[in-house]
């Protein structure tokens, strides 16, 4: 689907910072710049949430994007209230956790950068960014500026094309994926690779040693640890019939996954992260103080 065929739709944002716990429990907000997703990953649990259900219109989820015009004035404000409350150093921001902050619609948007431009102005104790696109390497002058108090997360699921292409046919080649993941270190960008959700691979040691050429900071997760739901969200989308389909191993498994993270673990120790403990570890050093 190309940005053309998307329906997209400006919403002005009237308020830019939603507060967050369950899974994202140790951080203290959540920025989302767009409402949906033109990526439309298949297994995406956000398809199987409140927000989907609520915006869509009666769309199909990747099929629409509302931009949130508007947002980086809004956030402004409310950092600059955090800092007067002195809550924004222990502060932990994750962008995004409904949407990707670099789809499609942000080349021509740009509302993630503004709100980068923000976040330098007025840093918070933490940002992490969550991604899958190539696109974030646009930014890479802001994020280096913000040092340690930014994170940039990159989503890369497997080393195999033909399940990129089964599963995500809207997202680039693994190897486009790598690029960023390897450009993001020499800038000095702490990064980390987000195997969310894990999917089948070829060999352990060929996907692992593909993970550790461009970070070594590695989260694994599955589908069962990681929707939010203990797999009832990715239970009603289509993975469990093309995982059937493709002669792959039960969707609710988690030995693949458990697989790399222990082999993984076995070479970079603590940097190797699971689900939930993974992607929260850097957030709850800041928000309970222990980043100070």
């Amino acid at each position: 689907m190309s940005d053309s065929q998307n329906l997209l739709h400006e919403r002005p944002a009237r308020g830019a910072l939603t507060r967050t716990g369950g899974f994202l429990t140790g951080f203290s907000h959540t920025l989302q710049p767009y409402i949906g997703c033109r990526f439309g990953c298949s297994y995406c649990y956000v398809s199987q949430s409140n927000v989907h259900r609520f915006y869509n219109g009666g769309w199909e989820w990747g099929s629409y994007v509302y931009p949130r015009v508007g947002i980086a004035d809004r956030l402004e404000l409310e950092l600059a209230k955090m800092k007067r409350r002195q809550t924004l150093e222990r502060s932990a921001i994750f962008m995004s956790s409904s949407t990707d902050p670099y789809q499609g619609a942000e080349r021509t948007y740009q509302l993630t950068r503004n709100c980068l431009s923000v976040f330098e102005k007025t840093p918070p104790g933490l940002l992490v960014i969550q991604t899958r696109s190539p696109l974030a390497a646009r930014d890479f002058d802001i994020m280096a500026a913000l040092g340690e108090r930014c994170l940039l997360n990159l989503t890369i699921e497997t080393d195999r094309e033909d399940v990129l292409r089964n599963l995500t046919p809207q997202c680039k080649t693994i190897r486009k994926l790598q690029l960023p993941a390897s450009q993001s270190r020499e800038w000095g960008i702490a990064t980390q690779i987000t195997v969310s959700p894990c999917l089948p691979y070829s060999r352990v040691d060929t996907f692992g040693k593909l993970l550790l050429e461009v970070s070594d900071w590695v989260i694994v997760d599955s589908f069962v640890a990681g929707d939010g739901g203990g797999g009832k969200r990715t239970e009603r989308t289509g993975i469990p019939e093309m995982y059937a389909d493709s002669g792959w191993e039960d969707w609710r498994s988690q030995e693949a996954a458990l697989t790399l993270y222990c082999w993984l673990q076995e070479r970079i120790g603590e940097r190797a992260g699971w689900s939930q403990e993974g992607f929260t570890r850097h957030a709850r050093r800041v928000t309970s103080g222990a980043f100070q």
